[in-house]
């Protein structure tokens, strides 16, 4: 199959959803904030287990899309930002300690991925743009962890390791999650949602 014939692979991003899970998120923030555990229940299996990156990500793409949204919708984002906002300033040393567990994980999880990628180039393209959302919540959460001068220089090494072995398997390519939240990506910072994985070379 050539690469004009191939199928598009793309990761699909649904706001309404967005706008539920930051809600549900932003709600159960006290006290899964001081607790141990990194993955949160919010009590309803169709949603993501809560993270502080996951509702740093969703957020950020709410904000960024607002026009797309409902006035219901927009009231409901800005609530649960204003929730997000009281947790990181009455728990702050344990919000700063979520940024860093969780960074850890994620880029940790990106790491094995990114192995597996070299190995097995055709194996993982179906898989890069799902994939890619740990990476869009690692970007979210560094930046959080800027803002509050907890980025340690393990974690910016790891980082700029991480995005070389993700660049050795990927090329340009268009834009791999839904069009409709593309506004919110600009390529300078989320390159790596503007590629497709290369092929392997022919032996």
């Amino acid at each position: 199959m050539s690469a004009a014939s191939e199928p598009k692979r793309t990761f699909a991003v649904d706001l309404a959803q967005d706008v539920r899970v930051v809600t549900a998120m932003a709600d159960r923030l006290t006290p899964y904030i001081y607790e141990s555990e990194l993955y949160g229940m919010l009590g309803d299996p169709s949603l993501p287990r809560l993270t502080v990156g996951g509702l740093l990500m969703r957020l950020a793409r709410l904000h960024a899309l607002r026009e797309q949204l409902s006035p219901s919708q927009q009231a409901a984002v800005e609530t649960a930002q204003r929730k997000l906002d009281e947790v990181r300033r009455v728990w702050a040393v344990h919000y700063e300690g979520k940024l860093q567990q969780e960074l850890h994980a994620r880029i940790g999880a990106l790491e094995h991925f990114a192995y597996e990628c070299a190995e097995h180039l055709r194996a993982c393209a179906d898989n890069y743009p799902s994939a890619m959302e740990k990476r869009v919540m690692v970007e979210h959460l560094r930046d959080a962890a800027l803002e509050v001068n907890v980025l340690s220089d393990d974690l910016k090494g790891r980082l700029t390791a991480l995005d070389n072995a993700i660049s050795r398997c990927i090329e340009k390519g268009e834009f791999c999650w839904s069009e409709q939240v593309q506004p919110a990506y600009p390529p300078q910072k989320f390159w790596f949602l503007y590629a497709r994985v290369r092929k392997p070379i022919a032996k």
